[in-house]
């Protein structure tokens, strides 16, 4: 029996609804089976989350919370 090893792709996204769902849609397409994939959404407030609820049989692992900002000391 061969050894697959786990391969994660992370999305980073903020309002990609024009270009999340090509990206996902690549994902989906490919050949190698042991993906795990995550997207993280930093809070949109355009369709984008529609799109990650649309293709749930694909995300293996989401997240949409506001971005903190980061302050220097």
């Amino acid at each position: 029996m061969r050894f697959y090893p786990k391969i994660s792709i992370i999305t980073v996204v903020y309002n990609g609804q024009d270009t999340l769902e090509a990206t996902i849609k690549s994902i989906e397409k490919q050949s190698y089976k042991n993906i795990e994939y995550i997207v993280i959404d930093g809070g949109s407030k355009d369709l984008t989350l529609s799109l990650i609820q649309q293709y749930k049989h694909v995300i293996t692992h989401w997240i949409s919370e506001p971005d903190q900002a980061f302050t220097m000391p």
